[in-house]
């Protein structure tokens, strides 16, 4: 099953928003959305939510490229997650600790 290029970007997209947006109601231990009314919080939710996409475009167009299988798309998400969360974190945290 092909799918195409506008649809793999829009799963990609969303599962970023999605695993966003888990991070953050689980952040803290408070388990609520009342960070939303803050704007300065969304500008933090993007430095989360880009990075976490643009690993799982890199697993998708780098190390899936030849890749016809049909769990492409899962990999990317889970693989590209880890990588987004990983890189950011570990960007945050140089910057405060230097």
């Amino acid at each position: 099953m092909k799918i195409s290029k506008n649809k793999e970007l829009f799963i990609l997209g969303s599962s970023a928003i999605l695993i966003t947006l888990f991070l953050f109601f689980i952040d803290e231990g408070n388990y609520n959305f009342n960070w939303l009314e803050e704007p300065f919080v969304w500008v933090i939710f993007g430095i989360y939510a880009i990075p976490i996409f643009l690993g799982q475009l890199f697993i998708y167009k780098v190390f899936l490229k030849n890749s016809r299988s049909t769990k492409k798309i899962m990999l990317s998400i889970f693989g590209g997650s880890i990588i987004g969360i990983t890189a950011t974190v570990s960007i945050l945290l140089s910057g405060i600790l230097t």
